[in-house]
């Protein structure tokens, strides 16, 4: 067999392995792994074949609730728990090389191995921003758009996927993308942020480039897959695509008296399991999921009683359950619950199986990171 052969027969293997993190110790075996893994096509190959590698999930707590989770005494910044011991070590994503540390700043989103910073205690002016990346140590600082004005007003913020490079990378600290929304003249309005290159950044040649519906009374239920949703009163449903710009609404099913819950941490969206968009409503003793069945109306999916589902776990009292049930945690396809907003029993729920487990108190987001891609590897020359 000639060396083309073998290497094609030699990436063949590589492409199987199992994990990112694993892939990344094969490009230490010697130079000939190394070259064919830091290959463009190779890489974009092993990306259409598993799914990005999870770092851990980074979440905005309490003082308390910080040093419960690892966080040092003291500290209130962000807390990042790792997904596996093996995967990624805490001290690798400390967020302290932020301008004046990490207990400035809060997480406001997360996409791939992102994040979108804010300074704490901002007002309705553009407040301090950056985007980082927590493995690598770089971040970016996100000024005003140059045309912002004592008459606009910062409303909402996104992270966007980029354009897909070479070897599959969707958003990296080179190609990310920024959708805000602001307010002016009494319209919402959105505006995008690009980063166009290693030293390029740019706002879109269009600064207020879309007009939206008036959302200046609406709530901010949550994000799934790379959309905003936001709720008006009249179970009207008003969808924001991150990438596009566009805006689109859908009336929910009458299962729920909407405009009483639409305030509520117990009436959110989140993503499901299969990286689909979740509806979920806690009210009383009960638990609703709805999807968009076929892709079209949103549906009931599943419903569970609490009070039954909890009853196998440990601590469980039957008066726990004489008290509204409130949503403490929300993450990709599970929730957690207490009887009592930061009550000491809390209990979590799988969105897909319905099983409950025990589970922490860990903050009301989660934003996930994950390894960043491409790997920062070089090719060994001979």
């Amino acid at each position: 067999m000639d060396e083309s052969g073998s290497d094609d027969l030699l990436a063949l293997v590589l492409e199987r392995v199992g994990s990112q993190v694993s892939f990344i110790r094969c490009a230490a075996v010697c130079r000939r792994w190394r070259r064919a893994i830091a290959d463009a096509g190779f890489l974009r190959r092993f990306r259409s074949l598993h799914a990005p590698a999870v770092a851990g999930d980074y979440h905005n707590v309490s003082l308390l609730a910080s040093f419960m989770l690892g966080g040092e005494a003291g500290t209130s910044g962000p807390v990042f728990v790792p997904s596996s011991p093996s995967t990624v070590g805490t001290r690798h994503c400390s967020l302290d090389f932020l301008p004046n540390g990490a207990g400035s700043w809060d997480v406001r989103d997360s996409r791939g191995s992102l994040l979108l910073m804010i300074r704490r205690g901002f007002g309705p002016v553009f407040p301090d921003m950056v985007v980082c990346e927590p493995l690598t140590r770089r971040f970016v600082v996100i000024p005003p758009p140059p045309d912002f004005d004592d008459d606009t007003y910062f409303s909402e913020s996104f992270l966007v996927d980029g354009y897909t490079d070479k070897a599959g990378g969707r958003i990296s600290m080179s190609n990310f993308r920024v959708r805000f929304m602001l307010r002016s003249d009494g319209r919402t309005h959105t505006a995008m942020f690009t980063a166009a290159g290693d030293s390029s950044l740019l706002w879109s040649e269009k600064i207020i480039d879309h007009s939206a519906p008036n959302l200046e009374f609406s709530r901010l239920l949550g994000h799934a897959g790379g959309s905003w949703y936001f709720y008006v009163q009249g179970r009207t449903l008003i969808v924001l695509d991150g990438s596009t710009g566009d805006f689109s609404s859908s009336v929910l099913p009458p299962l729920e008296d909407w405009d009483l819950h639409a305030w509520s941490n117990n009436f959110f969206v989140t993503n499901g399991r299969d990286g689909m968009p979740r509806i979920i409503t806690v009210i009383d003793d009960t638990m609703k999921v709805l999807a968009k069945l076929d892709g079209c109306e949103w549906a009931l999916e599943k419903s569970i009683l609490l009070s039954v589902a909890a009853q196998g776990l440990p601590g469980y009292q039957p008066l726990f359950f004489n008290f509204p049930q409130n949503v403490l945690t929300r993450g990709e396809g599970f929730v957690v619950l207490s009887p009592q907003y930061g009550g000491p029993w809390r209990f979590s729920i799988d969105i897909e199986t319905m099983e409950v487990a025990p589970a922490a108190d860990m903050g009301l987001m989660m934003f996930r990171c994950e390894l960043p891609w491409p790997p920062a590897l070089h090719a060994c020359l001979d």
